[in-house]
């Protein structure tokens, strides 16, 4: 009787997990049709104008940066122009934690966070403007476009906000995941940014930001 009992629970117990699991898988993208592909090209198109408006920028983040079993928070410094991104990230009362300098995040304890420059632009901007995209499918007011090539690219667009809810780029040497889940006035509000082949995490939220000459 108590084995029956047991093998019952461990049956509800698998079919919670796998209820649970398809719970958090993400709906499908359903095929675009023309007018809606007319749509979403249009959006991104206002997207990439807005990106391509932000000036030369001194960017001031809340940041968070875990990386296996670490963990840093503190404030990420951000130069960006057209010409180059530099960053710094320093802990409480501005002890250094990491640099970002020639497309590489590094730091004494971290292990190497590798992000090219023109990424990491287009990343913190919130927009991938290389090429029109194609557009794979839409779901709900979003659209899921598609950049071909080295590296490849998907992003899911907001339609009516033009605005990018994540992209995600693969690339030889780890894939890149960063996810929108605020406003952007110009820039993104917060963001998240993953990198595979450094199992490195960062959470930023933009405290300020000051137009450079």
């Amino acid at each position: 009787m108590r084995e029956r009992i047991a093998a019952a629970l461990a049956v509800g117990l698998a079919l919670t997990a796998l209820a649970g699991c398809a719970a958090r898988r993400p709906p499908d993208f359903a095929p675009a049709q023309g007018e809606e592909i007319e749509r979403a090209v249009e959006s991104w198109r206002a997207a990439v104008a807005r990106a391509e408006g932000l000036p030369p920028s001194l960017l001031l983040y809340q940041a968070r940066l875990t990386q296996h079993l670490g963990q840093w928070s503190g404030t990420l410094a951000v130069t960006e122009s057209a010409n180059r991104v530099e960053a710094s990230l320093t802990g409480p009362f501005g002890s250094p934690i990491a640099t970002y300098a020639d497309g590489q995040l590094k730091g004494e304890r971290i292990r190497t966070l590798s992000i090219g420059p023109e990424d990491l632009r287009s990343l913190l901007a919130g927009v991938w403007k290389r090429a029109e995209p194609r557009v794979r499918g839409v779901r709900a007011g979003d659209a899921l476009l598609v950049w071909d090539g080295e590296p490849a690219v998907e992003g899911v667009l907001d339609v009516s906000g033009a605005r990018f809810r994540s992209l995600s780029v693969s690339r030889p040497d780890g894939s890149i995941l960063a996810t929108y889940s605020a406003a952007f006035d110009p820039w993104p509000a917060q963001i998240s940014i993953e990198e595979s082949a450094s199992g490195a995490r960062m959470k930023l939220k933009l405290l300020t930001r000051e137009n450079l000459p």
